[in-house]
Formats: structure tokens, sequence, C-alpha cells
């Protein structure tokens, strides 16, 4: 047997392996979630290995709606497909890369999307890489925060309202005072405004908390009150909003610059005392002065 002949045909094997066998997706970008408003960009990497890139094609939901074919002409093709739009002129591709931008159209837009990279003759290899992208109505704004003043006083009884911008998916509503989450007892329960837009049912929340300007927690934080709402969506944390305000916290009664009501009672009761005691005490010296003429006047 001839084994250098069989040597020659393992080695030539070991040459074209690579070539034959090796075309890789290496990365896919495709956003998780994104606001239904916005457009977005897909893009995917990948490594030929040798092989010449024949196509590059994406699909949603396994539709197709564009096409990269350096060998052919045109070099690139869009498909109508429901929920998206490609937009003209936006987007570019080339041996390793291919990137392209598209106009979402709501709910519908939500699927997976996958990016196909093709070699050419004779192995015709393809590979691949998929991610799902959520389309949503999304919270714009931050927290809104009403009934909330610049000025409070110690024992003062505080109430304020946070409500989150609408959105299609569930809003949480989380209260901090001074860093700390508020009492059970200090919470009403969550109350929930849905309208249709957009073909979708949005969402509004609205958290009202109310407490006293009293305990360790006020006398700790010195003359600043400072209250936070936190606005979050379950499982997209990067989707978290908040809003924050402060207010001077005070000793004295803000609008007459004087000291909290009790002291000032107690001052106001022990001045009337003292006031009345000494009336008292006049009366009584003008009586013994008149007492004691009426005496020396009388005939002996």
């Amino acid at each position: 047997m001839d084994y250098g002949w069989l040597m020659f045909l393992f080695i030539a094997l070991l040459i074209d392996y690579p070539i034959a066998f090796a075309l890789f997706v290496t990365n896919i970008s495709v956003p998780e979630i994104v606001d239904f408003r916005n457009n977005v960009t897909l893009s995917c990497s990948y490594d030929m290995r040798g092989h010449t890139l024949n196509s590059v094609k994406w699909y949603k939901d396994h539709e197709e709606f564009f096409r990269y074919s350096p060998l052919s002409s045109p070099i690139y093709m869009t498909f109508g497909v429901p929920g998206l739009q490609v937009i003209d002129g936006q987007y570019v591709c080339n041996e390793s890369s291919c990137r392209v931008d598209l106009s979402l159209q709501g709910a519908k837009s939500t699927g997976l999307y996958k990016c196909e990279v093709s070699g050419d003759a004779p192995h015709f290899k393809l590979a691949d890489k998929a991610d799902n992208m959520t389309v949503a109505a999304l919270p714009q704004i931050d927290p809104l925060i009403e009934s909330f003043n610049s000025m409070y006083r110690m024992e003062e009884f505080l109430s304020a309202t946070c409500s989150s911008d609408y959105s299609s998916l569930p809003t949480r509503l989380t209260w901090y005072i001074n860093g700390e989450q508020p009492l059970l007892g200090e919470l009403h329960p969550t109350t929930d405004t849905s309208i249709a837009a957009h073909d979708y049912v949005l969402r509004r929340q609205r958290l009202q908390v109310h407490f006293y300007l009293q305990g360790q927690r006020f006398f700790q934080a010195g003359k600043i009150l400072e209250l936070k709402c936190v606005a979050e969506i379950e499982n997209y944390p990067e989707l978290r909003r908040e809003k924050t305000l402060s207010a001077s916290l005070s000793q004295f009664d803000n609008f007459n610059n004087q000291m909290p009501l009790r002291h000032a009672n107690a001052n106001s009761g022990a001045t009337q005392r003292s006031s009345l005691s000494g009336r008292t005490s006049l009366i009584s010296a003008i009586l013994a002065a008149v007492l004691l003429i009426h005496c020396l006047r009388r005939p002996s």
C-alpha cells in the first residue's frame, strides 16, 4: 500500500478543513427592548475564514426583509415585512459586518431577528445568529411628584403623590424618605389609569405617601428633607427612572419665624401667669394704701 499517497490525502484534508467548515457569525446586536417611536440599528459581524461572501440576509420571524449580495446586482435589496421598514440608504455591509437601520411600526415590530451569512461556491456554507426584540411604549419622562413644598417644620403632616409616565409595560413605584422606604401605614394603595393609544393599552401609576415629620429619621437628617420616587419596569433595570425633591426642615414656624406651636403655647402660658401675678400684687398694694389713708383721716 502506498502510504505516501494516503499521507498526501490526509494533509490535503487538513488544509481544506478550515476552508470547508469554518464560517461563523461572531456577534449580533439587536436591542432587547425599544420604544416604538424610535428607529433601531441591527448589526452582525462574521468571520469568513477563507470563504467568499455570497450574501448576508436579515429576517424577522423567518421573513426576509434585507439582503446584501456583493456578487450580484443590485448588491442591496429590501423586502416588505409587516411591522418594520428599512430606512432608505441607512445600511452598510462589507466582508466582515452588516448594519441596517429600521423604522418601527408599533407592537407588530416585536419578534425574532436573525442575521444569516452564506459563503459562495464550492461549499455554500451557512451561519446565523438570532435574538429577540420587544417593541413597547416606554416612559419618556421621570416620575412626577405633586403636593411637595420647599419648607416644612417638625411635627408637620406631609402628603405627596408620585405619578409615573404612561407605559405599555407594568410600572412599579417606590418612595424613599431620606433614603428609607416608608412604613406600610404611610402608603395609600396604588391607583391605575389606562388609555388606549398607538395600538397599546397605556397605564399610569399613582402612589401617595403621608406621614408626620417626627422621629429619628428626621432628627438625624438635620435640616434637609429628601423625598425620592423611583419608577421601575420589571426585568429591565436600564429603564429605571427617578425624581428627587428636597425641602428645608426647621424647628421653627416657617411662616411667623416662631418656635413650634407647643413651645410657643407653653411660653405664652408662662407669660400670662406672670402678668396675672403682677396685676394681683399691684391691686393689693393699692388697696393697702387706700386703707392706710382712710385710717389716718379718722378723728381721734
